[in-house]
């Protein structure tokens, strides 16, 4: 049974990164994205709420599961968690918010909180998982914010199919490579036996979402094969999916042992079931809404 909940846990902790880290790593690059906003935060807009139920639930099942555990997390990342919270609602104000009025004024203050909410909640993270793997909280940020703005990049490429998104893609994944990873390594110095592996690991996926990246330009350039980019896109957005994994997976490897709750039987009696109906649901939603965006949404 505790190897059932900690699986269940690290599904939904890392669910969360790789659906939201999507429409997290799109708000942070609004402004790099193209001249029509709305038309970006369109590729996000049928997601963003969904994939924050897996945040609530790895945050429910914590609790309940491992409830000298959440004390413990609580304990060590409590700054970075005051900063996430208030991020995560600056955030999704600004989404909500920004397509009520049309006056620039308007819509400009609230592009930049979509902004600054999502930078405020990679980074949080970032601090939160360095406070794990040794105290490196700043560094394992710039890891954090290089991985989400990625993630966020290739989604608004294979989304909106535009040059200028595949080019940020392609200056972000540079960036993540050559200051991401060294950081990742060092604010996991305290125990390089753990932290390289998955560190070297890392550059290689992020490597090859590079090769992804770079290769549909270059085709296209020599007849127009279209097809073959989007196919690239597809297989770049999945290496950036796996990339952003790093952070639960370098956070879980340095977990204390912790204990299951007494009534930890009931909660997963009810979650296991309700894990293929969710998965269900988020397949349904992304099969829907997986074409390219070709005009504004409701945002």
């Amino acid at each position: 049974m505790d190897t059932f909940a900690f699986c269940l846990l690290g599904f939904f902790l890392v669910g969360y990164f790789v659906l939201g880290g999507a429409d997290i790593g799109v708000g942070m690059l609004l402004p790099f994205l193209g001249r029509e906003r709305r038309l970006t935060i369109a590729a996000i807009a049928p997601f963003f709420l969904g994939n924050e139920v897996w945040l609530v639930g790895s945050a429910g099942l914590l609790t309940a599961l491992f409830p000298v555990l959440e004390a413990d997390l609580f304990g060590r990342t409590w700054g970075a968690l005051s900063v996430l919270v208030p991020a995560w609602i600056l955030r999704d104000m600004g989404l909500w918010l920004r397509g009520r009025r049309t006056e620039d004024t308007w819509r400009t203050a609230w592009d930049a909180a979509i902004v600054a909410g999502s930078w405020g909640v990679a980074a949080s993270w970032g601090v939160a998982v360095g406070a794990l793997i040794g105290g490196g909280g700043p560094l394992f940020a710039v890891t954090t914010c290089g991985l989400f703005a990625l993630h966020g990049a290739v989604f608004a490429t294979v989304r909106l199919g535009t040059e200028t998104a595949r080019t940020v893609a392609r200056w972000v994944v540079r960036a993540a490579l050559l200051a991401g990873v060294p950081c990742a390594i060092g604010a996991g110095a305290d125990d390089l036996a753990t932290t390289v592996p998955v560190a070297v690991l890392l550059a290689a996926v992020l490597a090859g979402v590079w090769v992804a990246l770079s290769r549909p330009a270059a085709s296209e350039a020599r007849g127009g094969q279209a097809g073959n980019g989007s196919a690239r896109d597809g297989w770049a957005l999945a290496a950036s999916a796996l990339a952003i994994t790093a952070a639960p997976v370098l956070a879980a490897l340095n977990l204390p042992d912790a204990d299951l709750a007494h009534e930890a039987a009931l909660t997963l009696a009810v979650a296991g079931p309700m894990l293929p109906l969710l998965i269900a649901a988020q397949a349904w939603v992304w099969w829907t809404f997986r074409g390219r965006v070709e005009k504004p949404s409701y945002l």
